[in-house]
This record gives structure tokens, sequence and C-alpha cells, in this order.
């Protein structure tokens, strides 16, 4: 009887330091994604410009349905927080 009786207060230690693992666990995680969802303050008095290395792109003659790539480099040079907010609008001239 005196080992069922020294069994029963390890089996209670051990469920509560499983409770706090888990909730130092649930701390961390919460605490890693509230980080990762902070934002940075803005800039405060900076505008945005943005410059890019060329306007027009002429691939010459291209067959039908061909596949074409352009690559753009795109940067800041003003001292503001540039943020791309919406899809860039590409104008297809055909024909010249």
């Amino acid at each position: 009887m005196g080992k069922r009786q020294l069994k029963q207060p390890q089996r209670r230690r051990a469920r509560w330091r499983r409770v706090l693992l888990g909730v130092v666990g649930l701390m961390a995680v919460g605490g890693a994604a509230a980080c990762w969802l902070w934002e940075p303050p803005e800039a405060s008095g900076g505008t945005p410009r943005l410059v890019v290395d060329r306007t027009v792109q002429d691939f010459g003659y291209v067959p039908f349905e061909a596949p074409v790539r352009a690559v753009f480099m795109l940067a800041n040079t003003g001292d503001g927080v540039l943020r791309l907010t919406g899809v860039p609008r590409v104008e297809v001239v055909k024909g010249c």
C-alpha cells in the first residue's frame, strides 16, 4: 500500500508539468504569431518614388501563342515606404 501512495503524487506532478509545458508552448506560439502579424510603423514624412529601369520592351517578331518573358527592375528611390497594392497594368501593342 505504501507504494501506491508514493506513485499517486508523482502522477499529479507529471500532469501539472504537462499543463505548464502546454501553457508555455501556447504562449510561445502566440508571441511568434503576434511578431509575425505585427507590421512596422510607417516612415514618417517620407515620400516613396518608384523607378523602373525601362518602360518599353520590344520582342520583335514572335509567333502566335509563343511564350515570352520580360523582367523589369523596380526600385524605391524615395525616403518613404513603397507599397504595391494592385496588379500592375500592362499594355500589349501588336503589329507595330
